[in-house]
């Protein structure tokens, strides 16, 4: 399926947003879509794994077993500890998209209000998996 019909019928604003060329944390050379910001949800589940430094590179990954979510994606870093969920309200499309095989990523942002980590979402457009 072509991706701008695909992420226009998913919601068309995506389709409408500029591109940051040359953002790709993996140095892939893939140009990527910032969706949203949002931030590490449930983050008291997960007090032993360590505090991100701003521009840290974290994984998103869909636990669509969760008896409490559905919809929910879990915030790892790179080495695989996790740090909580994103939060249910930034989850649906970005579900989606994930379950249709696009690749996404969060990036650390500049620090939250009362110590919540801000994460940046970027889907990377060429990388769609087969």
């Amino acid at each position: 399926m072509d991706r701008r019909l695909f992420l226009a019928g998913a919601g068309g604003a995506l389709a409408t947003l500029p591109l940051a060329t040359g953002a790709s944390a993996g140095g892939d050379g893939n140009s990527t879509l910032k969706l949203l910001r949002s931030y590490v949800a449930n983050r008291d589940q997960f007090p032993n794994s360590p505090t991100p430094q701003v521009g840290q590179h974290l994984e998103l990954v869909r636990r669509p077993d969760r008896a409490f979510d559905p919809l929910s994606i879990a915030v790892t870093t790179s080495a695989g500890d996790q740090l909580g969920y994103l939060p249910s309200a930034s989850t649906g499309m970005l579900a989606a998209l994930l379950d249709g095989g696009f690749k996404a990523y969060g990036m650390v942002g500049e620090d939250g209000a009362e110590g919540n980590i801000i994460v940046d979402i970027f889907l990377n457009q060429g990388s769609r998996a087969a």
